[in-house]
C-alpha cells in the first residue's frame, strides 16, 4: 500500500507543487520542471507508453500544444522569444502527454484546492499586512492574483457540483479564502476577469436543472460573502480611488500612469508590427520601440518604461508572435470549450470558468507569459477537463 501511495505521489508531484511551492517560491516555475521530469519518469516506469498512446489518441488539446510548442521554438531561433515562456509550455505539454489523468480524482482536487487557498491567503496576508509591504511581494501580485482567481473558481465549481454537504462546505470555505487572497493582491484586471468568470458560473448554475441548493446553504453563503465584503472594503475602495485618479490624469493628458502606459503600449502595437504582421517581432520589438522613439512616434514615458510585455495577451502575441501566434492563442482559449461534449459537470464548470477568467484577464495582463499561470491553465485544462475518463469525478 505504501509503495502505491509513493508512486502516485511522485506522479502527482506537479499538481502537489502547483498547490504548495509554486505559491511561495519566487522561482517555483523553474522547480516545476524538475517535478514534471520526476512525474514523467515515474509514469513511464509504471505505465510504459500506455498513457502516452492513450493521451495522444484522445486528447485533442495535446495536439494543439504540440503545434504551439513547435511554433514557439521556431520563433525562438528566428527572432528570439522568452526562454521561461517556452520552457513552461514545453514542460506543461510533456506532462499532459504522459500524465495518467485517472489519478486526478475529485477528493484529490478538493485537497489541492483547500491547501492552495490556505497557503495563498497566508502568503498574501503576511507580505501585505504583517510586513506592511503592500503589493511589493517576492512574487508578482498580478499572476499571483490570476492563480488565486483560478483556485477560487475551481473551489466554487467543486462546491456547486458536490452532493456531499461536508465537501460542499469545505470547498466553499476554500472559495472564500482564495477570494480574499485575490482581493489582497489588488490586481484590477484579474478582478475583472474573476467577476466575469463568476457571472458565467452563476448563469450555468441557474440554467442547470440537475443542480439544486438549499435555503440553509444560501443563507450561510450570503452571511460569509457579506462578511468578506466588509473586511475587503478598505482595499477595494483604495484601489477604486486610485483608478479614478488615474482616469482623471489621463483626461488631463497625463499618460504616464499605470493605465496610461498600458494605453500607450496598445496604441504602439500597430506601429511595431509594420512589415512583421505574420510572424511578429519576437524580442526585437525593443529595437523597433527605440526607433519609434527617435522618430518622435512614441512618448518619453513609454520609451523609459521599456515594457517587457504589453499588458494585453492578445496585443503581446501579435507584436511578438504575429498573426500566427494570435490564432494559436485564440485556439488555446476556444478549443477546451469545444471538447466538453463527453465531460462531467465538474469538468464543464472548471473549463468554462477558467477559459472565461483567462480570456478576460488577458485584456490587461499576459497570464500565458508567466510560468505559474501557464502551468495553472494547461495542467487543469490538459490533464483533467479534456479527458473523458474523469466522468466519475462528480461522485468520487
Amino acid at each position: 500500500m505504501f509503495k502505491k501511495y509513493l508512486i502516485n505521489g511522485l506522479i502527482l508531484l506537479p499538481f502537489i507543487w502547483l498547490s504548495t511551492g509554486m505559491l511561495i517560491l519566487r522561482n517555483g516555475d523553474k522547480t516545476m520542471v524538475a517535478m514534471i521530469i520526476i512525474s514523467v519518469i515515474t509514469t513511464l516506469l509504471v505505465y510504459g507508453l500506455t498513457t502516452l498512446k492513450n493521451n495522444i489518441s484522445t486528447n485533442k488539446l495535446l495536439w494543439l500544444l504540440f503545434i504551439i510548442c513547435g511554433y514557439f521554438l521556431f520563433s525562438y531561433y528566428y527572432h528570439g522569444l522568452s526562454s521561461r515562456e517556452i520552457r513552461s509550455f514545453i514542460a506543461a505539454t510533456l506532462l499532459v502527454a504522459i500524465f495518467p489523468s485517472s489519478l486526478l480524482t475529485k477528493k484529490l482536487i478538493i485537497w489541492f484546492t483547500v491547501i492552495s487557498a490556505i497557503i495563498s491567503l497566508c502568503y498574501s496576508y503576511y507580505y501585505t499586512f504583517y510586513l506592511g509591504l503592500g503589493r511589493h511581494w517576492p512574487l508578482n501580485p498580478i499572476p499571483y492574483g490570476t492563480i488565486m482567481a483560478s483556485i477560487s473558481i475551481i473551489a466554487l465549481s467543486l462546491s456547486l457540483t458536490s452532493a456531499n454537504t461536508k465537501e460542499k462546505m469545505i470547498t466553499f470555505l476554500a472559495f472564500i479564502l482564495s477570494s480574499y487572497a485575490l482581493i489582497i493582491t489588488e490586481s484590477r484586471g484579474v478582478w475583472l476577469g474573476y467577476l466575469f468568470a463568476l457571472a458565467v458560473i452563476f448563469i450555468i448554475f441557474i440554467t442547470t436543472k440537475k443542480i439544486k441548493i438549499t435555503w440553509r446553504n444560501t443563507v450561510v453563503a450570503i452571511i460569509v460573502i457579506a462578511g468578506v465584503s466588509v473586511i475587503s472594503k478598505p482595499l477595494i475602495s483604495q484601489r477604486l480611488s486610485q483608478t479614478q485618479q488615474e482616469y482623471s490624469d489621463i483626461k488631463s493628458g497625463d499618460l504616464a500612469t499605470s493605465i496610461g502606459l498600458r494605453l500607450q503600449m496598445w496604441f504602439s502595437a500597430p506601429m511595431l508590427i509594420e512589415h512583421h504582421e505574420l510572424l511578429g517581432q519576437g524580442n526585437q520589438y525593443l529595437t523597433s520601440l527605440d526607433n519609434l522613439y527617435h522618430q518622435g512616434r512614441i512618448s518619453q514615458s513609454l520609451y523609459d518604461a521599456q515594457p517587457p510585455h504589453f499588458h494585453n495577451q492578445y496585443v503581446d502575441y501579435v507584436v511578438k508572435k504575429g498573426i500566427v501566434g494570435l490564432i494559436l492563442l485564440l485556439f488555446l482559449l476556444i478549443l477546451p470549450l469545444r471538447l466538453l461534449k463527453n465531460t462531467s459537470t465538474l469538468q464543464r464548470y472548471i473549463t468554462i470558468s477558467l477559459v472565461s477568467l483567462f480570456a478576460v484577464a488577458s485584456l490587461t495582463d499576459v497570464p500565458l507569459n508567466h510560468g505559474q499561470t501557464i502551468f495553472m491553465y494547461i495542467f487543469w485544462l490538459g490533464c483533467f477537463t479534456t479527458t473523458s475518463n474523469n466522468e466519475h469525478a462528480d461522485n468520487d
